[in-house]
């Protein structure tokens, strides 16, 4: 019986000790894909024009000649919340050397006036 009570007690230890972990950790935002502001203006222009609204699975892709980054962006999944439509997509940069990437799934929905925001 008391081997039982330890297996018991290492993962409710682990569940109480973690969350205490990652709060004293603070959140970091790590990025390897250096993104100009040209990059960012072709990836909001791709998502409204090829994204947004589109169908689950719609990709598009997007390249700076100037800065040589480039990318992708899928949109994963379609949702509601609070009556508007939400989108979960994956986005995918590649520095100019194409040795560093990154990739972030992020969820945007569409507000009152028509525009997309963060959720």
């Amino acid at each position: 019986m008391r081997s039982v009570f330890k297996l018991a007690m290492l993962p409710a230890l682990a569940l109480a000790v973690l969350p205490a972990h990652a709060q004293m950790m603070g959140l970091s935002w790590e990025t390897n894909v250096v993104l100009t502001q040209p990059d960012l203006d072709m990836i909001k222009s791709t998502l409204a024009s090829k994204i947004h609204g589109q169908r689950q699975g719609a990709t598009a892709t997007w390249a700076n000649a100037t800065s040589g980054n480039s990318g992708s962006i899928t949109l994963l999944s379609i949702g509601s919340r609070d009556g508007r439509r939400c989108e979960q997509i994956d986005y995918r940069m590649s520095a100019a050397n194409r040795t560093v990437t990154d990739h972030y799934v992020l969820t945007s929905c569409k507000q009152a006036d028509g525009t997309w925001k963060l959720s």
